[in-house]
């Protein structure tokens, strides 16, 4: 009998490669992701030390000018942080589109891998049968032979 061939591989395939690029999209949006969270931590470690820093002028009586400053540069840090926690959810809304996006793609090429084995069943059960009847006109035809 003939080797099996699986007649939708060159689609298996393709949609094996779809989802690895989905996949590796996905990585790269959670590395984007990573990477804002990262500035974010930051930002408020910046944040928290220009308090500090607020306070402790405060503290040793620094003319109103440079205090004036600094509250100004304290809030160009708040803007700072909600401008990058937008982004953040801008870009989890991103992530969770790539993940649904990478989920499809895994059920297609699950379905393939699902026909593949109902072919390979068949296949074998064919090749059982084929087995099946060649041995049967084997003992016929040795039987034949002998009579």
């Amino acid at each position: 009998m003939k080797k099996f061939k699986f007649t939708l591989e060159s689609l298996k395939k393709y949609n094996e490669q779809i989802l690895d690029s989905e996949k590796n999209q996905l990585g790269r949006l959670r590395a984007e992701l990573a990477d804002i969270n990262k500035a974010l931590e930051n930002k408020n470690l910046e944040y928290d030390q220009a308090i500090e820093k607020l306070e402790e002028l405060l503290k040793s009586g620094t003319n109103v000018m440079r205090i004036s400053l600094h509250k100004k540069y304290i809030s160009s840090l708040q803007q700072d942080i909600y401008r990058i926690k937008a982004a953040i959810v801008q870009k989890e809304e991103e992530v969770q589109a790539q993940l649904q996006k990478v989920v499809d793609a895994t059920k297609e090429v699950s379905k393939i891998e699902k026909l593949e084995e109902k072919q390979i069943e068949q296949y074998k059960y064919e090749e059982q049968k084929e087995s099946e009847l060649f041995i049967e006109e084997f003992v016929s035809n040795s039987t034949f032979r002998e009579n």
